[in-house]
């Protein structure tokens, strides 16, 4: 009776199991016809940066493309077989593009490209402006970039995705796109206090390089379409997308009117200010006159609650700039705290700015803080090291300086102080009230005066006193109709505290090659300014953009394990230099005539008793070091061995080995109640 019992059990559970099989095999086929019909393509984002999930920047500059865009991403398949760190790259790039094919409504058209050598492929990419890198010596190039072009046939290049800009790779992607999408040329309007157009025709032109043309206005224009904005204007065209403000020296306040509702209107700003600026010292500025040495936006500063004292200047001893204190004949290099050649170290943060400077030259700059509780945003992008101080301006006027005096007294303060920022965020009028009076707008403008002057129109139309003034009262009316008392969407802007660097001499070098002259950058200045007007001219979203994490996870405790070697190492090499140039110059003294080392003759030299001995001594202790050294590397190799091997071990062993127990144990407590249930029930 209890065998029957027993046997009975075991069919009805082996008939639920059949069941519970074909259930689960429904399940299963309906699980997934419902998934294809509704979730295709759907992904989940498990990367700890969330490293294909588009930011809400980008969404909306896809949702904003009118006309198809084709992507063509060319990629050589050899490249990843043989560098498997780019051709796991590469496989990021290619989802993230696909991610934006899938986003895009349609309106993205991706294409994939091997371009084998030798093939029209290769052609296609070389047409297209992509940059080829010779895999080997036989000439075979790879390529590894994107082309992309709109139905008006405009195109946009990425020539090579470094691997260094992987954290800027959703704003490279969305820049294409977006300048894809809008394809016209921006505006750019110089407006400058400082003579960057130099004095064509005049005296100054034909007897001081000072009197010629910046090279900064035409670099600009390789770019964008820049357009001259006179520094007593107005207002601000409409079509300028972004203002480039230089050296505003005592403005007028119907120039800081313009300026200010270019910005409540929603227009972004660079602007260069300078508590000292050099070249104001040297030529006068665009009107004909001498501008004052310093230059400041203090109404509108104040308005954004920065914080800028135009009678102080940066200095810094670790960046300081070597010149001449001397003369010509009698030079005397000195470190000069108020001239600075930043690197990399005074790049602040990784804002894509900055992201790939690192050399700029900045002579006698300002510096920049922020007032808590102003509702801005105040990003620092480049500044000095800690050691630093703020030193007088007026005490650095004048062709030279007392340099010593400079170096002597100074004294560093422990801080940073920030030389260049990025602005962001609400702002209200400087001119709650309105334009300025009247007055303002009857006065004459001294650069357009001295254009007509330099036209040489025979037959120049005069106003009438009447006529001006009615002129000028329609202006006012109209300005003060479009009045704007805040910002209509966040102000950009991107402040810098130095003018000079502008300045030729501090950034480009010219060359002669076969009779063309060549601009050659010595420095990162330019670089600087496109980067910010680049940034500046793209929509709230693109300049929204932040830097993400990259694919590559190191292990983060073998790498510091290899720094704190390294730096022992090093250590040990510069212990080794040091002794070894001491023992030379010792053996240089045993060594000199009139030791009884060396004959008159030149006959070959004896060695004495001491010189020996020192010889000795010194190669006794070069072996005692070189065998230091060769422990510290093994050490290091060792040490980094036993931890791969531990993290190998853990990752590779232990892991799948927790696993297996954990099902062990799980099937042998499924075992038991299984067991304790049909016991239980062949005694019921």
């Amino acid at each position: 009776m209890a065998n029957s019992s027993f046997l009975s059990s075991l069919s009805g559970q082996r008939s639920r199991a059949v069941w519970a099989a074909v259930l689960a095999i429904v399940l299963f086929v309906s699980v997934n016809i419902i998934v294809r019909g509704t979730l295709v393509g759907a992904r989940i984002d498990l990367t700890a940066d969330k490293l294909f999930t588009l930011s809400p920047g980008t969404h909306k500059v896809l949702g904003q493309i009118d006309e198809p865009v084709t992507l063509r991403f060319y990629f050589s398949t050899v490249l990843g077989k043989e560098l498997p760190a780019l051709g796991k790259y590469a496989t990021r790039v290619r989802d993230m593009l696909q991610e934006y094919a899938a986003n895009s409504g349609g309106k993205i058209r991706l294409i994939e490209v091997d371009p084998v050598s030798f093939s029209d492929a290769e052609d296609e990419a070389v047409a297209a402006g992509l940059q080829g890198l010779p895999l080997d010596r036989t000439g075979e190039m790879v390529y590894f970039g994107l082309a992309g072009t709109n139905s008006t046939d405009e195109s946009e290049v990425i020539a090579f995705f470094s691997p260094d800009r992987e954290p800027f790779l959703e704003y490279d992607l969305t820049k294409v796109v977006y300048r894809l999408a809008n394809p016209d040329r921006k505006i750019v309007g110089l407006m400058s206090w400082l003579p960057v157009r130099g004095f064509p025709g005049s005296m100054m032109a034909r007897m001081s390089a000072m009197g010629q043309p910046w090279q900064m206005p035409t670099q600009l224009a390789q770019l964008f379409t820049v357009e001259d904005v006179s520094f007593e204007a107005a207002e601000i065209p409409a079509n300028v997308d972004v203002l480039l403000i230089v050296h505003p020296a005592k403005p007028s306040p119907r120039a800081l009117y313009a300026i200010d509702q270019f910005l409540m209107r929603g227009g972004r700003a660079l602007v260069f200010v300078d508590p000292l600026a050099e070249v104001a010292q040297q030529v006068p500025g665009p009107g004909g006159k001498f501008v004052d040495t310093s230059s400041d936006l203090k109404p509108i500063f104040d308005q954004w609650g920065l914080e800028y004292d135009p009678g102080k200047v940066a200095g810094d001893m670790v960046a300081a700039f070597r010149i001449n204190a001397g003369s010509e004949s009698r030079p005397q290099p000195l470190e000069y705290p108020a001239w600075l050649r930043l690197d990399r170290s005074n790049v602040v943060g990784n804002d894509l700015i900055t992201t790939e400077l690192d050399n700029l030259v900045m002579a006698t700059a300002g510096t920049l803080s922020m007032k808590a509780g102003t509702g801005m945003t105040f990003t620092p992008l480049v500044a000095t090291s800690e050691q630093s101080m703020l030193l007088e301006a007026a005490d650095l006027k004048g062709g030279r300086p007392d340099f010593e005096s400079i170096v002597r007294n100074f004294k560093p303060s422990g801080k940073r102080l920030v030389l260049a920022a990025r602005i962001n965020g609400p702002s209200k009028s400087a001119f709650p009230k309105g334009p300025p009076e009247i007055e303002e707008y009857l006065k004459e403008d001294p650069e357009a005066k001295r254009k007509k002057q330099l036209e040489d129109d025979p037959m120049p139309v005069k106003q009438t006193d009447e006529e001006k003034k009615k002129e000028a009262e329609e202006l006012r009316a109209r300005l003060a109709k479009a009045h704007r008392t805040e910002s209509a969407q966040p102000v950009h802007a991107v402040v810098v505290t130095d003018a000079d660097m502008l300045q030729d001499r501090f950034w480009v070098q010219a060359q002669n090659l076969f009779g063309q002259t060549i601009a050659v950058p010595v420095s990162d200045n330019m670089n600087l300014t496109t980067n910010s007007i680049d940034n500046l001219t793209g929509s709230n979203e693109l300049i929204g953009l932040r830097s993400r994490g990259v694919s590559r996870r190191p292990f983060t405790l073998v790498e510091d394990l290899t720094r704190k070697a390294e730096l022992n190492l090093r250590a040990k090499e510069r212990e080794l230099q040091k002794q070894r140039e001491e023992t030379e110059r010792k053996l240089s003294e045993l060594q000199t005539p009139g030791r009884g080392q060396q004959g008159a003759g030149g006959e070959k030299t004896i060695l004495s008793p001491a010189q020996v001995r020192e010889i000795n001594k010194f190669k006794a202790e070069l072996l005692t070091i070189r065998k230091e050294l060769r422990a510290v590397q093994l050490g290091l190799r060792k040490d980094i061995e036993v931890l791969e091997g531990r993290l190998w071990m853990f990752n590779i062993g232990m892991i799948p080995l927790l696993v297996a127990l954990a099902a062990v144990g799980l099937g042998l407590a499924r075992m038991r109640r299984r067991r304790q249930r049909m016991e239980t029930e062949a005694r019921g």
